[in-house]
């Protein structure tokens, strides 16, 4: 019979790179996939990210994964890990495709948002929070905001989907940043919503002053901004007019662009391949918190810049019921 337990060496949960490229874990991913398609479930993880997901699983012990710590190494059930992609990461996975409406306008709003900053219209900075001498270019400002803000739109189309609710998201741009404006305009309370795009981490965040704290992990393409060109046909208008100003025998450029259009061609202009994938962890209410101060060394996270609310996403509310009580406390429903 099958042995239903791995042990894994701390030392590999330090290191996401390290985790991935050991046999074992390997071999673990592959049986977890293999368990949950035999009972007909499609995974739309690709190997590598569902090594990070189960990496922070196995980092904060969520759906008691961890059945002994022995030291150097903590033993892991299969069967639990199983149980909580199935149950937990699956369900509570969302897939935007570029071209749905509310995508389209978070580049729009990225845009113009990244833009304004740059010129003064708004009070955001264009330095790097926590490294202030490091002035961020454009290109890094607006990816930045797009996926910061990525989280909102999948929780509001889970929300929406799976609970029939109303969710506003607050697109407006101004000058004044209200301190604690909520992310779901109509809500009743206040809530924050936090986007990561590291899959492996295992902090959800809140600052202080919101009433709830969402958590989501999205799997955003290298290039996204680049990626919305290709499909929606403005990267080939560019090559298109490139190949006009090269002349026929510049061999070197001719063949830069081939090249170009070699890795772009499974691509088809106007034609909607990539759909982004986002887990929504989960939620927590902060009264039953208190705020992490300012200082403190968190694992897997490293020192805390500013006072707020942390807590383990294993802590998290992420139930369908949980979800109702949320809905219904928000007046969502």
């Amino acid at each position: 019979m099958e042995e239903e337990i791995v042990p894994i060496n701390k030392r590999l949960l330090k290191s996401p790179s390290e985790f991935k490229k050991t046999g074992y874990v390997q071999k673990l991913v592959s049986e977890i996939r293999e368990k949950i398609e035999k009972k007909g479930q499609k995974i739309v993880y690709n190997d590598e990210e569902l090594t990070e997901l189960i990496l922070s699983v196995c980092r904060c012990n969520d759906f008691d994964v961890v059945v002994k710590d022995a030291g150097r190494h903590i033993v892991v059930d299969k069967n639990k890990l199983s149980d909580w992609v199935r149950d937990k990461l699956l369900p509570n996975t969302v897939l935007l495709k570029i071209d749905e409406e509310d995508i389209v306008r978070l580049f729009i709003f990225s845009t113009e948002i990244t833009y304004r900053m740059f010129f003064g219209g708004t009070r955001a900075t264009v330095t790097q929070k926590g490294f202030r001498e490091r002035r961020r270019t454009f290109e890094s400002i607006l990816v930045d905001q797009f996926t910061g803000k990525l989280g909102e739109v999948a929780v509001k189309k889970f929300l929406e989907n799976c609970f029939s609710a109303n969710i506003e998201l607050d697109w407006k741009i101004s000058e004044d940043i209200t301190k604690y404006r909520s992310d779901i305009l109509n809500a009743k309370k206040i809530v924050s919503i936090k986007t990561s795009p590291t899959l492996a981490g295992i902090w959800a965040e809140a600052d202080i002053g919101f009433d709830y704290g969402i958590f989501v992990k999205c799997s955003v393409p290298l290039h996204p901004i680049l990626q919305f060109f290709i499909e929606v046909c403005g990267f080939s208008s560019l090559l298109n007019f490139a190949e006009k100003r090269i002349p026929p025998d510049d061999e070197v450029f001719r063949g830069y662009l081939q090249a170009i259009r070699d890795r772009v061609k499974d691509y088809k202009c106007g034609e909607f391949k990539t759909a982004i994938k986002c887990f929504v962890c989960g939620y927590f209410e902060t009264s039953n918190y208190e705020p992490v101060d300012e200082g403190k060394e968190l694992p897997y996270f490293g020192k805390v810049r500013e006072r707020r609310y942390i807590i383990p996403i294993s802590e998290l509310k992420w139930t369908e019921e949980d979800w109702k009580m949320f809905l219904e406390d928000n007046n969502l429903i």
